[in-house]
């Protein structure tokens, strides 16, 4: 009997085999599991962190794109009349226009009340040096308002240090006779 209760040599290496593999097979369950919890908890403290970082961040996002000031128009008033020779039959014309700047900035209208006679002055030598069949279409007086502006902005900078003070340049009444 004695010899029943052992067991061949065969038999107690695959007890062991077993024996040593269950374990391992248990540990290394327990470690992946140990893992997976770790990389989850790592992520949801990550996500937590990012959070809190944006919300104390928040000149980060992207911000809403700044509305320009509202324009303010400067009327210059009295109307501008200034004498055109007629390069045909060399007579003399006249072009009467009433002029208004626009701007941004309230400064630039106290600027523009200012600098009112030398401004006056430089778009009365402007104007009258243009003839009328140049300012009678509308590409002409589109490049009569580009040289105006330009003047504008030519005397504010040089007088206030105020580059592109104008934006546009409206002649809201013109006659040439």
């Amino acid at each position: 009997m004695a010899a029943n209760k052992e067991k061949p040599a065969a038999e107690k290496d695959k007890d062991k085999d077993s024996a040593e593999a269950a374990p391992s097979t248990g540990g290394g369950r327990l470690k992946f599991i140990v893992i997976v919890v770790v990389v989850v908890l790592a992520s949801m403290g990550l996500a937590g962190g990012g959070v809190f970082w944006y919300m104390q961040h928040p000149h980060t996002a992207k911000a809403a794109p700044k509305l320009p000031e509202k324009a303010l128009y400067y009327a210059m008033d009295p109307p501008f009349t200034v004498t055109m020779t007629d390069p045909q039959s060399g007579n003399l014309r006249y072009m009467q226009a009433a002029v208004t700047v626009m701007t941004r900035h309230a400064k630039v209208v106290e600027d523009l009340k200012s600098y009112d006679p030398e401004l006056r002055n430089n778009l009365n030598q402007l104007f009258s040096s243009f003839t009328p069949d140049q300012v009678i279409s509308a590409a002409g007086r589109e490049m009569l308002e580009r040289r105006a502006l330009a003047e504008i902005n030519r005397v504010l900078a040089a007088e206030t240090g105020r580059k592109n003070a104008c934006e546009e340049v409206l002649f809201t009444a013109f006659v040439v006779q």
